[in-house]
């Protein structure tokens, strides 16, 4: 999609530059394509990259709660490479920013689903694969 990764030693964009980004994005596709009246032309939006967004939860969960003041119905994914700390899942817990239950949230935008990525079966490989920077010591046999 054009993105790339940013260049050593420059900062985290903040939860309004993502909100900013995935705004500008939407303002864009809805004057070429249409959404649909509720949204089920919208495939949303995913946070994943190069590192783990688990590791700024904080500043996605900011992001999405920004984005939710603004529009409705934008249905988020976090894919993650589950290596991050409890602190990390317990601030997403609590932000009040992921879907949970049945209930039917096509009009609110949420959080709808946490993938974790597991690129390969053994430990080897997957540092083979990744090349993870090991935060906190964690790794795939953690």
């Amino acid at each position: 999609a054009g993105f790339e990764p940013l260049p050593d030693g420059a900062e985290e964009p903040s939860a309004e530059e993502l909100a900013s980004l995935v705004d500008e994005f939407y303002a864009a596709r809805t004057r070429v394509e249409s959404l649909g009246s509720m949204g089920e032309n919208d495939d949303g939006v995913v946070f994943q990259g190069e590192g783990d967004p688990m590791s700024a939860a904080g500043v996605v969960a900011d992001a999405v709660r920004l984005l939710a003041e603004r529009r409705n119905g934008i249905g988020f994914r976090l894919d993650t490479l589950g290596l991050c700390g409890a602190d990390d899942v317990e601030r997403l817990l609590s932000s009040g920013v992921l879907a949970r239950g049945d209930r039917d949230m096509r009009r609110e935008t949420r959080i709808a689903t946490v993938s974790v990525f597991l690129p390969a079966a053994n430990p080897a490989k997957y540092a083979e694969l990744l090349r993870p920077k090991v935060v906190d010591g964690r790794g795939f046999g953690d």
